[in-house]
């Protein structure tokens, strides 16, 4: 799989695509793949908001 066909697949990700339905639109691509791309760019996307952050300001 080259770069541009990757970025392909991560933009349907964007979209909101799930893995199933990634596998029957890519069906010339190896569902390993697929996995990997998804699942990289879901936890790229969750990377910043795993936890909650607590903020406290003194406006005084």
């Amino acid at each position: 799989m080259n770069e541009k066909d990757k970025r392909v697949v991560e933009e349907m990700c964007a979209a909101g695509m799930s893995l199933e339905a990634l596998y029957k639109i890519f069906k010339q691509f190896d569902q390993n793949d697929l996995k990997e791309i998804y699942k990289n760019y879901h936890i790229r996307q969750n990377d910043y908001v795993d936890e909650g952050i607590n903020i406290s300001m003194n406006c005084s």
